[in-house]
């Protein structure tokens, strides 16, 4: 008897929790908010020593030997970093003029560009064509740029300081 009450008993208190519905809640919403920041295609230049050249700083200084021929050369090196979302092409082209002293007295320059890159192919001797696949790069070699200066023995200069410069032009596409 004692167990049947117990039972009765049991029931009559599991019973409201049977017959009630559960609770329900609100509906939640949870926002997610991020924000990728675009990499664009950075390209920086070095030296021999490995130093990274800016605007203020990008001279090439030759130092000319006195014998009757030489020949002396300096190379730049180019490297890019991006973080592309997708793959593009572009052309670093180079334009040079010569050092000059005055109007009679003027070396002729050469340039020389070697591919660093299997992604990297030189055109028409003056433009690197290159292509920046997506997702992250960073510090990957383009190219080397050789500067060539040349005397000759029949060639006769002035002494003095001679000056030029080159251009550095960057396209997008192919």
């Amino acid at each position: 008897m004692k167990k049947l009450l117990s039972i009765v008993l049991l029931i009559i208190l599991f019973l409201p929790l049977g017959a009630e519905e559960m609770p329900k809640f609100p509906a939640a919403t949870v926002y997610l908010v991020g924000e990728i920041k675009p990499k664009d295609l950075a390209i920086r230049i070095y030296n021999e020593a490995g130093e990274e050249l800016t605007r203020e700083d990008a001279l090439l200084s030759f130092v000319f030997p006195n014998l009757e021929e030489w020949e002396v050369s300096q190379s730049i090196y180019f490297r890019y970093s991006s973080h592309l979302a997708k793959q593009k092409a572009g052309k670093l082209i180079f334009q040079i003029g010569d050092l000059s002293l005055d109007d009679v007295n003027s070396l002729r320059t050469s340039l020389e560009l070697t591919s660093e890159n299997l992604l990297t192919f030189v055109e028409n001797g003056d433009t690197f064509h290159t292509t920046f696949p997506a997702g992250p790069q960073d510090d990957v070699p383009i190219g080397k740029l050789t500067v060539k200066l040349r005397k000759r023995a029949e060639d006769v200069f002035s002494a003095g300081t001679y000056a030029g410069s080159f251009m550095i032009n960057y396209t997008e596409g192919s």
